[in-house]
């Protein structure tokens, strides 16, 4: 483990995926010998994957879709959201306000 649950984060490596769902700034990572062994341990849960090389990116896509996950960015990139795109399954903004149509 790396780090701390002082807000600074946490990263725990194991072999197989943690009991606890990670929350916050936890962050568990799962040492996989192929890529595509890595969607088995995806699901629902499982809102954003951060894939390295982005060359890998469209060879895994559809696999971690059907598995339930929402996002796939390239590794890192998963801070920074433009607005307006889907978060967790919806798009929040069009929450936020009452649409009108003037046909």
């Amino acid at each position: 483990m790396w780090g701390g649950y002082d807000g600074r984060g946490l990263v725990v490596r194991s072999p197989e995926p943690v009991d606890f769902h990670p929350d916050g700034k936890i962050v568990n990572v799962v040492p996989v010998d192929d890529l595509t062994e890595a969607v088995a341990h995806a699901g629902v849960a499982t809102q954003t994957a951060g894939v390295y090389p982005d060359a890998r990116k469209a060879d895994l896509r559809d696999a971690l879709a059907c598995a339930g996950v929402q996002r796939v960015v390239s590794l890192g990139r998963a801070g920074g959201m433009p607005p307006g795109l889907s978060h967790d399954g919806f798009y929040p903004l069009q929450r936020l306000m009452r649409w009108v149509n003037d046909e």
